[in-house]
């Protein structure tokens, strides 16, 4: 990979092909195309694709994918970033900017991740994704103007709602998907035998008091749900929060979950945004050396994958499962999978930070609404997911929302 993207005045020297409004369109593209294939990746584990033989336990599942994950990225940025420093090229940018990596790192991964994967748990990926995408895309909007100068104008405005408006059809076509894949098929109808032996339907018993079969049914203890119980007593007692109890019902907390998912990774975005933009040229002095793309790269990962192992500890400890059953209940394919999923989050991470040097943060998050119309694409060319009519206008409103973000700064 070119190291000369690091500098802005080299690569503005050598870029005049196409202008930065269009460089960073393609980077976000370029980006937001390989993170859909690095979610195929992590679908093919947790549906169980790769699976031989005995599973790992889904509840620090997700933990494992992230940490390893983000330590494999990391381990792919930290050597070059080693090499350009020692080689003079880049330097090591200042406390301000570590620190602030790695409260990016722990909006995004601990914050926005951890409970991304409580919201689909709670209220499903149908509602889960369009509303964490709607409050990402708002909150880059208004905290980009308030901190980061970002003029919100009336085409990045009509962007806005235009992609706002294709997610929430996203969402409204997998509920409708959904509702459909789990509407009750025909119940047959039932035939009545005419043996001698056979008991009258009518009654259950002989006698004056009989009472009708129909009614004793809807009367009797089994023909209740066995999920009601459960569902009843996590409505009374409320929903368990690491070591706490939220006393909430379960859609209520959801969404409070995907709102505060959708706000991490506003605050990520925006944070990165700040250390990846182009420096301030002042008049009399030297221009500043940018940040380099894998410095970032490595410190978000690297600390992404402290934060993952440290959650993914934590769970395996709570269910009694010791550290070695890393080596022991993970698959081999799942183990190469992740390297695959890891590799490729490194090339699609690197272009999503060179993409912050030339777009803002509102059109950064704007634009990963395409990940939203690929992954839905993937699910249903290769797993079988169905679509209908309002998908399609979805996707319609996704080309109209990335046309409109390519014609803004």
């Amino acid at each position: 990979m070119s190291t000369s993207s690091i500098d802005p005045n080299q690569t503005q020297g050598k870029r005049t092909v196409m202008s930065d409004k269009a460089y960073g369109t393609l980077l976000c593209i370029l980006s937001d195309t390989l993170f859909s294939v690095v979610y195929i990746f992590v679908q093919f584990i947790n549906r169980g694709w790769f699976l031989d033989g005995g599973t790992f336990a889904p509840a620090w599942r997700g933990d494992w994918i992230l940490c390893f994950k983000e330590w494999i990225a990391a381990m792919f940025a930290i050597p070059i970033f080693i090499y350009l420093w020692r080689t003079g090229k880049t330097s090591i940018p200042g406390v301000k900017v570590i620190l602030g990596l790695i409260v990016a790192a722990f909006f995004c991964e601990y914050i926005g991740i951890g409970h991304h994967v409580l919201a689909n748990d709670l209220i499903g990926m149908a509602l889960g994704l369009p509303v964490i995408r709607t409050i990402t895309i708002l909150g880059c909007a208004i905290f980009g103007a308030l901190l980061l100068r970002e003029k919100i104008t009336p085409l990045k405005f009509g962007m806005i709602c235009v992609l706002i408006a294709a997610v929430s059809l996203f969402g409204f076509s997998n509920s409708l998907a959904k509702k459909a894949k789990e509407a009750p098929a025909a119940v047959p109808a039932v035939e009545v035998c005419a043996e001698p032996d056979a008991v009258p339907s009518e009654k259950v018993s002989v006698g004056p008091d009989a009472v009708p079969a129909e009614e004793v049914r809807a009367k009797s203890p089994a023909a209740l749900p066995a999920e009601s119980d459960a569902e009843a007593e996590k409505m009374v007692s409320g929903i368990p929060y690491g070591s706490f109890t939220v006393p909430l019902d379960a859609r209520t907390f959801g969404f409070l979950c995907a709102f505060i998912t959708g706000m991490g990774y506003a605050i990520y975005t925006l944070i990165l945004r700040a250390v990846m933009k182009k420096p301030e040229l002042k008049e009399g002095e030297a221009a500043p050396k940018p940040v380099s793309a894998y410095f970032v790269v490595s410190m978000v990962f690297g600390f992404g994958g402290l934060f993952g192992f440290i959650a993914m500890l934590s769970k395996m400890q709570a269910a009694g499962t010791p550290l070695s059953a890393l080596c022991t209940e993970v698959p081999t394919a799942c183990w190469l999978s992740i390297l695959a999923a890891g590799i490729l989050t490194f090339f699609a991470f690197y272009l999503k930070n060179l993409s912050y040097r030339y777009a803002s943060a509102s059109k950064a998050a704007a634009m990963s609404v395409l990940q939203v119309l690929l992954n839905i694409f993937a699910g249903m060319l290769i797993f079988s997911e169905p679509t209908n009519p309002v998908f399609w206008a979805g996707a319609l409103l996704t080309v109209l929302g990335i046309i409109l973000a390519s014609q803004t700064s």
